[in-house]
């Protein structure tokens, strides 16, 4: 997570693809874990940002039954465009992660997926709204903070 008080600068880049995000397979979160793991294998992954592991990208690899050091592996060495990544997703993942029903269940679950605490009232203060707020779901307290994030890092010194 990017909180206010960090300091970022244009040489690590904050990935803007939202988890709402999905490619051809239909995915949410894929185009998104796609950027993070490009921009981690480049060094230019944000501060505070995972890649491939926990939260929602670990999730989603395990959803997949894809090993997390395999795709790194992949992302790595070939240096993919989104459409070479889903495609290496689609070849290794659990064909039964694949169906229609399974990616709906998986971006059901994902995309109404609760920020858990304390890291929930910590982005809500950061983002100038009270910890107390309910309103906001873990995808939508995630595109705002990287949008804040982004904004910090275009203000002049």
């Amino acid at each position: 997570m990017i909180y206010i008080e960090e300091i970022l600068t244009m040489e690590t880049q904050i990935p803007l693809i939202s988890t709402r995000t999905k490619g051809p397979l239909g995915l949410a979160h894929l185009p998104r874990l796609w950027l993070k793991m490009r921009l981690s294998a480049k060094g230019t992954l944000a501060d505070g940002y995972r890649s491939g592991k926990g939260g929602f990208d670990g999730a989603l690899l395990e959803a997949l039954g894809i090993d997390s050091t395999a795709v790194v592996a992949f992302v790595n060495k070939a240096q993919p465009s989104y459409l070479a990544f889903e495609a290496w997703v689609k070849e290794n993942a659990k064909l039964a992660s694949l169906t229609p029903e399974a990616i709906d269940q998986f971006n059901q679950r994902i995309l109404s997926f609760p920020k858990p605490e304390p890291g929930r009232s910590e982005m809500l203060e950061s983002l100038g709204f009270p910890p107390s707020d309910t309103e906001w779901l873990g995808t939508d307290l995630n595109d705002l903070d990287d949008w804040h994030g982004f904004h910090l890092a275009l203000l002049d010194e």
